[in-house]
């Protein structure tokens, strides 16, 4: 990740945090630097957090896939973060109204073991104690980030207030896994021929297959191809690799095989998250199945709202239709008070 850009504002530790806190209503984009627990440490010495917003307002945790990085709302040089059409001014997560946290995720660079998210949700509170919040957080996650923070109030209720659940469900599906392991066997492959970039790059587009629809691949491209060269590009084919080769910009093989992997580790028992949550997903994902978000639902021992959306945009619904989904979180978190 390109940090060259200074920030507005820089904290770098806790006592800083608790001066930011004291001494200001509102504070410009943060970053802090966030110790990993000791026994974790083969998952890197620290991550990266950002705060933004009033820092004496409820915190709003919002996390995301595993591409995700701490910048939900703005980067460090003002452009667009990673979900800014839910989070940002005037949006449903406003950080003129609460403050937004954000976190990178932990991962073994070298691929070689995968933290889980009970671990990953370790490395979140730690993170909460760097940046001084001491009342429980809101924590809006979508996909990955939605399990850590159901791992998160499982293993510590007291640090999370509601919960936002956005495609993500309890444990992962059995075909959703083999995806998966088939993508980190393509990186691995790649990476012992020495070609793990390219392997990476092919691994994103194989992702895509599964995070957007057939529907969506019909009404934006043909099919087939027009050249006799076996290997030629088809329209899909393009988008794919272009795809791919901006995931590779950011993402190594290692951290890749790493995350990936710490998806399959996930394991939560819905009847221990007793905060109220919000569950939400789309009909048509084809990683975390319309089942299997009823089934969680079902199974929260906490009041839970439950919104399956019929989209063309399969898991990256909440991407792409951002307001759409705005427009339930926003009464959700109102609610807290």
């Amino acid at each position: 990740m390109d940090l060259s850009v200074t920030p507005r504002l820089e904290v770098r530790n806790a006592e800083d945090a608790a001066i930011a806190r004291a001494s200001s209503l509102s504070t410009p984009l943060t970053l802090f630097d966030v110790p990993v627990p000791r026994d974790l440490t083969q998952f890197g010495q620290q991550v990266l957090a950002s705060g933004l917003g009033n820092p004496l307002a409820r915190p709003v945790v919002v996390l995301g896939g595993i591409s995700a990085d701490c910048f939900p709302a703005e980067k460090p040089d003002g452009s667009p973060g990673w979900w800014s059409g839910l989070v940002g001014e005037g949006r449903a997560v406003d950080p003129g109204e609460v403050y937004v946290i954000g976190m990178d995720f932990a991962a073994d660079e070298s691929g070689a073991t995968a933290p889980s998210t009970v671990e990953q949700a370790r490395i979140l509170a730690a993170a909460l104690d760097c940046l001084g919040i001491r009342q429980p957080a809101i924590i809006v996650g979508a996909s990955y980030g939605a399990m850590v923070g159901m791992a998160l109030v499982q293993a510590d209720p007291a640090r999370v207030d509601r919960l936002v659940i956005v495609s993500a469900s309890a444990a992962p599906h059995p075909a959703s896994t083999a995806a998966r392991e088939l993508q980190r066997r393509v990186v691995a492959l790649g990476l012992e021929a020495g070609r793990g970039e390219e392997a990476l790059v092919i691994a994103r587009g194989m992702a895509m297959l599964t995070y957007r629809t057939a529907s969506e691949f019909d009404q934006r491209f043909e099919g087939g191809i027009a050249q006799a060269g076996a290997l030629s590009c088809s329209p899909a084919g393009a988008y794919l690799r272009a795809r791919g080769e901006a995931f590779a910009s950011a993402m190594s093989p290692g951290r890749f095989i790493s995350l990936s992997a710490s998806i399959d580790r996930h394991r939560v028992h819905p009847e221990r998250i007793a905060a109220p949550c919000l569950v939400i997903g789309a009909d048509s994902d084809q990683l975390v199945f319309a089942h299997e978000l009823r089934q969680l639902a079902a199974q929260i021992a906490g009041p839970t709202q439950l919104h399956v959306l019929d989209s063309i945009y399969g898991h990256d619904m909440f991407l792409k239709e951002s307001a759409r989904v705005g427009g339930i979180v926003g009464p959700f978190l109102a609610a807290a008070g």
